[in-house]
């Protein structure tokens, strides 16, 4: 490991040690080490740790994705630090990937394709956040396309982000689809609560307080999906309390980020879900427990999963959990079947709009 107290130096200079195109600064805290890791997380963050220790040759590119707020972009930086603490000298380019287009814009305008090229392909590492930016942009993939070539067979790395996987980013070019899976795509899941809670007490730390596990467990049971609004919460209510000379109480959280946190309606939980699924199936919820894989059992255990992943906020370990201690890669075919299934046929897509309006009006705890 590298030892901690290297890392505040290397980090105020790492700016300038940043190739000059790029339009991203790499935060001190944002590495590695300051990552939070569980199940939703913990494959991208060993990818992400993977690919830093063998640039250009272990998971190259890097295709991170997720939803908002979910710790790609942490990632990514934390991928740079890495790279600059071993290799000072290293020419990062690390930008949005609306910098890259507009870049290409600028460089089409004003008949410097040449030195844009020159600039973007003379680099040891290229990482883009937010790449879905592509869509609908023909001649812009025509240059990525053409930049990541070059990058990759010069054996430089590649580290890619975006808010979904490269098949569903619209209009995407299937050479680039392709090309985004040649290493290593890997999803961000929203945090677990267990994972929430780390969070929280990881961000209360960082700023030298010890919070009471009734504001823990509060703050970490209102905000289910982004890491960045619970940072906020924690940086909100850590300052009021500060400021205000109060002690840190569950009512003075409860009324600090009162307006912070949002009363939600009441999602579906997986007990309604099941509920529904077994009465229309005329199946037990043990036998979709069961280890059981006949077409009258798994047909429904699989539309219970999609529904769990669609309308719930559960991770896809905590689904396969659920349904008899099964692998996420069983919930990801499940859902991925379901979803393939119900484009070819009308029936199927009906009866799960059905369900998805009757468990809208059925919501429970």
């Amino acid at each position: 490991a590298r030892p901690r107290a290297s890392q505040p130096a290397v980090a105020r200079n790492v700016a300038r040690r940043l190739h000059h195109g790029s339009d991203l600064v790499l935060p001190p805290k944002c590495t590695f080490d300051s990552f939070v890791v569980g199940p939703c997380n913990r494959f991208g963050h060993a990818a992400a740790l993977g690919a830093s220790e063998q640039p250009g040759k272990s998971y190259n590119p890097l295709f991170l994705h997720g939803r908002v707020g979910v710790g790609k972009t942490h990632l990514l930086q934390a991928f740079c630090h890495t790279i600059l603490d071993h290799q000072p000298d290293a020419r990062i380019l690390y930008l949005s990937c609306e910098t890259f287009v507009n870049h290409f814009i600028d460089a089409l305008e004003n008949g410097n394709t040449q030195e844009f090229r020159e600039k973007y392909r003379n680099i040891d590492l290229l990482v883009v956040d937010d790449v879905q930016v592509l869509a609908n942009k023909e001649k812009t993939q025509e240059e990525f396309f053409h930049t990541f070539n070059s990058l990759y067979n010069g054996g430089k790395q590649i580290v890619l982000s975006s808010d979904s996987p490269p098949k569903d980013i619209p209009t995407l070019q299937d050479r680039l689809v392709s090309r985004f899976k040649w290493g290593m795509v890997t999803e961000l899941e929203p945090p677990c609560y267990e994972t929430r809670m780390a969070i929280v007490k990881r961000k209360a730390r960082e700023r030298g307080v010890e919070l009471p596990d009734a504001v823990i467990e509060f703050i970490a049971s209102n905000i289910e999906e982004n890491v960045r609004e619970i940072e906020g919460a924690v940086t909100r209510l850590v300052g009021y309390t500060a400021l205000s000379n109060s002690e840190l109480t569950l009512e003075l959280a409860q009324e600090t980020l009162a307006g912070l946190i949002e009363v939600r309606r009441s999602a579906p939980t997986i007990d309604n879900i099941v509920q529904l699924v077994t009465e229309h199936f005329q199946v037990k919820l043990a036998e979709l427990q069961s280890k059981r894989r006949t077409k009258q059992i798994a047909f429904p255990r699989q539309v219970a999963m999609y529904l769990a992943r669609k309308l719930t906020r559960h991770s896809l370990e905590e689904i396969g959990g659920f349904f008899g201690g099964r692998a996420h890669t069983t919930v990801m075919y499940a859902v991925d079947r379901i979803t393939t299934q119900q484009t070819k046929d009308p029936d199927l897509a009906k009866l799960l709009q059905h369900f998805i309006e009757q468990l809208a009006g059925r919501t429970g705890s």
